[in-house]
């Protein structure tokens, strides 16, 4: 079995190296620890785009789809500006990341 260095991209390597699919495990990574904390993880398109080392532009694109799609969550924060930051996080509510959290969890723990 080959070892993987921890900060390598596992998704990008099964289903191509696409943002969407670099945002996706980003986003599950986040969970991961928020799991092994009391709090609940919110980030902002700056930290996620820096984290999966991928455009900002890029990064708010596939923020979006996932929404749509329900894959990730919105928190809105309300402020008086023209354009108040947004915080997401991953939907752990939902089905298909529920399967792909047990899915990823696996796969690391293969791999690492």
């Amino acid at each position: 079995m080959v070892k993987l260095k921890a900060n390598k991209f596992f998704l990008t390597d099964l289903f191509g190296d696409t943002v969407q699919i670099k945002i996706l495990e980003t986003m599950l990574k986040l969970y991961i620890q928020e799991s092994h904390s009391e709090h609940i993880i919110w980030k902002n398109l700056s930290e996620i785009a820096r984290s999966s080392n991928v455009a900002k532009s890029s990064a708010k694109r596939s923020l979006d789809l996932l929404k749509n799609q329900n894959f990730v969550e919105e928190q809105q924060i309300s402020t008086h500006a023209q354009n108040p930051p947004r915080l997401f996080r991953i939907n752990p509510s939902n089905l298909v990341i529920k399967e792909l959290i047990f899915f990823y969890k696996k796969i690391r723990g293969l791999l690492l």
